[in-house]
């Protein structure tokens, strides 16, 4: 992104894997630590963007990762009806 060093970019993406974990197990943004809080309210605007960029990319891959878990561990079901009551055939 125009205007940032890779070290400020890394330094965000960084926060932004942070935050999204912090997330995921039910903290709010209040709960971060001060250092964390203090970053993200001094950030500009070009880093705000870019913060909100990764963190969404953050919860994006986090998404996928728990979809492909769940569709690793699913198995169709053998012989149930499917809607209209007429039982399913193995393939």
């Amino acid at each position: 992104m125009a205007g940032l060093s890779e070290a400020t970019m890394e330094t965000l993406r960084s926060l932004a894997r942070s935050v999204a974990q912090h997330r995921r197990n039910g903290g709010v943004l209040d709960g971060l630590p001060e250092e964390q809080q203090g970053y993200l309210q001094a950030l500009g605007e070009t880093q705000r963007t870019f913060f909100m960029e990764e963190l969404a990319r953050a919860d994006a891959e986090e998404g996928k990762s728990r979809f492909r878990a769940m569709l690793g561990q699913w198995r169709p079901r053998q012989g149930s009806p499917d809607p209209e009551g007429a039982p399913r055939t193995a393939s």
